[in-house]
């Protein structure tokens, strides 16, 4: 009898053992993965901020930046690609001693294959805040870039910047970008009026060719925040912008315009927050789109109370789901957007702790419910430390940002969430 007992209960501590074991892989499954931050050794020497990080269609990652000389007012606008978790030598894109340099206005690069695009700013003599875009390309991966060429040909002295890039088939480049041209007595439509004296800062946005020869170009807005940074993404119907709009009744809230069939929309609201404000916030969206899937991150302080939010479309940014607050209260906005392979949505911001700024990175569901979040970064609370970049490749995460001491340096980081 005691033999039968023990022969019965080891099929019994068996099948308990193997309970207890499913239900801990269960609840580790869970569980969300703990987060992790790699910095990586930057590729950017000292005085370098403005970084921005891109990541073409074969998943080759791409980081840009600006390298300032102070004794030879010298800018240089750079690039390094990642191999195997480590930055590849810089090379130069461009130089000069009359670029328009500041922490909320970044050059940015773009790249499709062998094809790279690269945009910075370019100082007129008329006027402080007066210059232009300049955009060059490249057709065999940065060897040689063509001549700059200026997208906006208005002629007029006056701001041109916060632009956005995207690469279209056929060798072709999508350019958007705030363009100032009726914000000068004397030019346009003078209806719109603002501090700057004449009408408002509109949107705008243009194909450009590998010849640098215009394809097309459009106006999107004939009313918009004068210098909060503009977004674009790709969906499956064609570019969408994101951007920070204004009413005449001053309501600067986030909108969206989408090509679809050719076409233009009109401008759409991402959400009615109704912040009313007199002045620009230099905050602007983050989009990001995969196929239908679209999410706009966004900064607000509607009801005087600071809000970074994020919504999601499932439409191609036709219509957007109601936002989730991703943070509240101390938060600077500084908004970073991109998509993991998963479908997952990863958002990077900036919150104000004392005299830091705390550099936080999240990770969303399709649905917009938070999955994983960690302080990736800590860096003074200044406008000098600028806006994080964020991109991803398959399901890795990278972060670039601007560390401020003695000097300023680029940091990049490979973030698991």
């Amino acid at each position: 009898m005691k033999r039968m007992i023990c022969a019965l209960s080891l099929p019994l501590l068996l099948v308990t053992a193997c309970t207890s074991q499913s239900q801990q892989a269960q609840f580790q499954q869970e569980q969300p993965q703990q987060p992790s931050v790699n910095q990586l050794v930057s590729p950017a020497g000292d005085h370098s901020s403005l970084s921005r990080l891109f990541t073409n269609s074969d998943g080759q990652v791409y980081l840009s930046w600006v390298e300032e000389n102070a004794e030879t007012q010298v800018s240089r606008l750079r690039y390094a690609t990642l191999e195997d978790g480590h930055w590849h030598e810089p090379a130069t894109i461009a130089s000069g001693d009359n670029w328009f340099v500041n922490w909320a206005d970044f050059p940015s690069m773009i790249a499709d294959g062998d094809r790279l695009a690269a945009h910075w700013l370019q100082k007129r003599a008329d006027g402080k805040y007066d210059y232009d875009v300049k955009v060059a390309f490249s057709g065999d991966h940065g060897r040689q870039w063509g001549e700059a060429m200026t997208p906006h040909k208005d002629g007029v002295s006056a701001e041109h910047g916060f632009v956005s890039m995207l690469p279209l088939s056929g060798q072709q480049t999508f350019v958007t970008w705030l363009d100032g041209r009726y914000t000068k007595s004397g030019h346009g439509e003078g209806s719109h009026a603002h501090g700057h004296g004449g009408g408002a800062m509109t949107l705008r946005a243009g194909i450009f060719d590998s010849k640098s020869n215009t394809v097309d170009e459009w106006e999107l807005d004939h009313r918009v925040c004068d210098c909060c940074q503009t977004s674009a993404a790709m969906t499956s119907e064609g570019p969408i912008v994101a951007y920070r709009d204004r009413s005449e009744s001053e309501i600067r809230d986030i909108s969206v315009v989408r090509y679809v069939d050719q076409q233009w929309t009109q401008p759409t609201a991402v959400y009615a927050d109704y912040w009313q404000i007199e002045g620009c916030p230099v905050n602007g969206p983050a989009i990001t789109a995969a196929d239908e899937q679209v999410a706009v991150a966004w900064f607000t302080m509607s009801g005087d109370v600071a809000q970074v939010k994020l919504a999601v479309s499932n439409d191609a940014g036709a219509t957007f789901a109601a936002p989730v607050m991703i943070s509240k209260g101390n938060t600077m906005g500084r908004i970073a957007i991109t998509t993991l392979d998963s479908g997952d949505i990863a958002v990077a911001w900036m919150d104000q702790q004392g005299e830091k700024a705390l550099i936080n990175v999240a990770k969303y569901s399709q649905q917009g419910v938070l999955l994983n979040k960690v302080v990736a970064a800590e860096t003074p609370a200044a406008r000098s430390t600028g806006f994080p970049s964020l991109t991803a490749a398959g399901e890795n995460l990278y972060l670039s940002w601007t560390q401020v001491g003695e000097s300023k340096q680029v940091k990049t980081a490979q973030i698991a969430l």
